[in-house]
């Protein structure tokens, strides 16, 4: 199961303790874990995988929380502009499979007893019976605070917005209800198609704005441009107030949504306790995040004070909401206390402002492990380095070297300089800048070959790095890849796994060392373009992806087209791809290219009378065949065969015809009939037999190439032993290993790392040879 969890806010309900560009769910709360850590702890036990939906601002504060968690997998979903909870939910889904099922919660609110546990899993049965499972709190009071759901028994009768509930009216004085939690469990394919039915402007705008938009480290970037023609609302008022298959968990755990201030009393992490003094009050809550200020409190009742390092709030607790408003009314007066706070994240680590004045600021700066600061240069000011946490990698000018603890450096005005950190710990700077100007304002940031792929080091590892796919699990898909292969996924169906992958639609992950759990996309920024080899410095993308395909029941008959016109309607490229056999069932085939020549009339035809597949090429096939499929080929796979697919770095398929399937909502699939006939080709079939040659065979091994075209190279390898391919600095290669087992070995690595059938291995390009030894077939890629 996936966690979706929302994390967006303006940072103005807890305020002064949060900021606008550092709201609540950032916030150390409770056992120095912040809301938005403590829900990931909270929901580990369930879920295999985290995506975090939050504003485009925060995506360095979230990156820099989730450091907490070791290879945990987790993507960011990047709003340029928030339009509520259904678009948020929508967006999210767009990047998960049918089949699985999803865990929708908020990173504002705290939760503690061992009911949570049953209700998700009471949560999770419904959902796999095909409904949206609600979980609503119990209730302990009356109060225009929270949103409720008004139920009889598990079915859900209406949801009722905060301030619109009056357990005395006559709507719901008689009436059973709960405190909608904004919790929701469901299986992906059953809240798209009711979304399709109910809201189809949300539906086809969400998806719109995925074919636009480009990946981003660990997560998707959906610009405010992009996000404009979405819906604005909540998915109670959008989609689920109008559909039946919703059901209610109602759970009796300990549930708090952090409203206001006066809602943290008694957690320990946000409170300085020792600091604060309370005489003669009555019911006051008082709030010291202040580490060297004492708070005293005389005579009061029924009041709530919260006191930071640079502003102090006041108010009664019925009306400590009313902090929203206030800030609205003052906000351009007082914008610097409102917006922002001390802290300010960056994608390599932590500014916390200290002290300031005129012409002096002082800074804590923390650089995470494995991270580096962009070069840069100040015009107004100098600075004073002094380490005071861990080793320091710093460069002034041409110069770098390692500072320990307690040793420190200065920086002139318009020194060259950056701080980094190759430890497995932080490093922990005191910054003091001096100037005429010391706002963040006077900075130069100094672009180099050495510093353009970002802030993450790139470090000397293993070249070979193995790689974790994505799984799809499409209705014509079979059993045979966890079979066969022994693939891990909680699908019923895997229809495809996407071996080596930096496409958004599924990203493969490394699978082991350092960066374990990492997308490929986010490793590839770290190790830098380079490593990809000369070949590929000219590519905006990463250039191939490889993936099984398992057809138990037919593909529909499709067509890829070029990278022109995919260009220029799809903004991505078009698809090259090679078809290898690993298996296939006694009479099995393929279709790939026209019998003979036609025209797009007949084409067309054909689809609408049902005998299309009458004119295309049957190949029959077997283990170990080829064919190679060109930009413009009509072409489908058929049943009872396993493909290892080599192909460009694309999505884009035009469906033409699918045999009047449906899905298991009674849906036909999407049909894109008029541009596969912009590009379809209609010249018969003609096989290109010059590149399947035999290259070398000797006692160890045998080599056979493939395939040869402008975008890739297939080789594929029968070692009966041993092998040593060499490798250089033009591309980097890919290895997938069809059968067998052994080891790998790169030349100036000396370290194996064992492979088995089905897995599949990335080797950075470079001057070496990978050596493997062993038994089984291998395909080698590169471009």
């Amino acid at each position: 199961m996936k966690c979706l969890i929302l994390a967006g806010g303006s940072g103005d309900s807890l305020w002064p303790l949060s900021r606008k560009n550092y709201p609540k769910q950032f916030m150390n709360i409770k056992e120095g874990r912040s809301l938005l850590q403590e829900t990931v702890v909270r929901n580990m036990p369930f879920c295999d995988e985290f995506i975090i939906v939050t504003k485009e601002s925060y995506r360095n504060i979230v990156n820099g929380q989730m450091k907490a968690f070791q290879s945990l997998k987790y993507r960011l979903i990047l709003e340029g502009t928030p339009k509520g909870t259904a678009a948020a939910i929508m967006l999210g889904n767009m990047f998960c499979n049918q089949s699985e099922l999803v865990f929708v919660v908020t990173a504002d609110h705290l939760i503690e007893g061992q009911e949570y546990r049953n209700a998700v899993l009471r949560g999770k049965e419904l959902a796999k019976e095909g409904y949206v499972a609600a979980i609503g709190i119990k209730p302990t009071e009356n109060t225009s605070g929270y949103d409720y759901i008004i139920k009889d028994e598990e079915d859900v009768l209406g949801f009722v917005e905060r301030q619109q509930f009056d357990s005395e009216s006559d709507s719901y004085k008689n009436k059973e209800y709960l405190w909608n939690s904004g919790m929701y469990i469901y299986r992906v394919g059953d809240l798209i198609n009711s979304v399709k039915n109910i809201s189809p402007e949300l539906y086809n705008t969400c998806r719109s704005a995925k074919r636009r938009t480009p990946a981003i480290r660990r997560g998707i970037r959906f610009s405010e441009n992009v996000m404009k023609d979405i819906p604005t609302g909540s998915i109670e008022q959008i989609v689920f107030s109008k559909n039946s298959i919703v059901k209610v968990v109602e759970a009796e755990f300990g549930w708090k949504d952090v409203g206001n201030v006066s809602d943290l009393d008694g957690f320990g992490s946000v409170t300085h306790s020792d600091y604060v003094i309370k005489n003669n009050c009555e019911d006051v809550s008082v709030v010291n995040n202040a580490e060297r200020q004492l708070v005293v409190t005389n005579d009061l009742n029924d009041v709530v004070v919260v006191n930071t390092e640079d502003a102090v709030y006041v108010s009664s607790k019925e009306r400590a909401k009313d902090i929203k408003d206030i800030i609205k009314d003052n906000r351009e007066k007082y914008e610097s206390y409102f917006d922002y706070n001390r802290l300010s994240y960056r994608e390599w680590g932590i500014h916390e402002l200290l002290t300031w004045s005129e012409g002096y600021k002082v800074k804590k700066v923390t650089v995470f492990p494995g991270m580096s600061m962009n070069l840069h240069q100040h015009e107004m000011r100098s600075e004073h380095w002094a380490v005071v946490e861990g080793t320091a990698t710093i460069t002034l000018g041409q110069k770098t070297r390692d500072y320990h603890k307690f040793e420190s450096v200065f920086v002139p005005i318009g020194m060259k300089h950056k701080v980094a950190n190759k430890t497995d710990k932080n490093v922990v700077i005191i910054e003091i800048g001096i100037g005429e100007v010391v706002s963040e304002r006077d900075i130069v940031k100094i672009y180099t070959d050495e510093s353009s792929e970002g802030n993450y080091i790139a470090t000397q590892d293993n070249p070979v790095i193995k790689l974790d796919p994505a799984f799809k699990d499409n209705l014509w898909g079979g059993t045979k890849l966890r079979t066969v292969f022994g693939k891990k996924c909680d699908y019923d169906i895997i229809a495809e796994s996407w071996e080596l992958s930096a496409h958004p639609d599924g990203p493969s992950r490394i699978a082991d060392g350092r960066y374990k759990g990492m997308l490929f996309g986010d490793y590839l920024s770290i190790i830098g373009k380079e490593s990809l080899g000369w070949k590929c410095q000219a590519q905006d993308r990463f250039p191939i992806l490889i993936k099984f395909i398992d057809a138990k029941q037919a593909l529909s008959v499709q067509i890829h087209p070029d990278d022109e016109y995919a260009l220029e309607n799809e903004g991505e490229y078009g698809k090259n791809e090679m078809w290898y056999v690993v298996d296939s069932e006694p009479g099995s085939y393929l279709y790939c290219g026209l019998k003979k020549n036609t025209d797009k009339e007949e084409i067309e035809r054909r689809i609408a009378d049902n005998t299309i597949t009458d004119i295309l090429n049957k190949i029959e096939v077997k283990k170990g065949d080829v064919v190679m499929v060109k930009a413009g080929t009509i072409h489908a796979i058929g049943a009872g065969i396993i493909i290892c697919e080599i192909q460009q770095n694309s999505n884009c398929t035009y469906r033409m015809y699918d045999y009047d399937r449906r899905d298991k909502y009674g849906n036909p699939r999407e049909l894109h009939v008029k541009k596969a006939l912009d590009v379809v080709d209609t010249k018969a079939y003609v096989k290109d037999n010059t590149t399947e040659v035999m290259l070398e065979e000797n006692e160890h091994y045998s080599l056979e190439r493939l395939v040869q075209c402008k975008y890739f190279e297939c080789l594929k390898y029968e070692i009966k032993d041993e092998v040593k391919i060499v490798a250089d600095e033009s591309s980097f290669v890919s290895l997938v290993f069809i059968e067998g087992s052994g080891t790998i070995e790169a030349d100036d690595y000396k370290q194996e790392v064992p492979f088995k059938a089905g897995e599949s291995f990335f080797v950075s390009s470079g001057k070496r040879s990978i050596n493997i030894k062993g038994k089984g077939t291998c395909i080698v890629t590169h471009v």
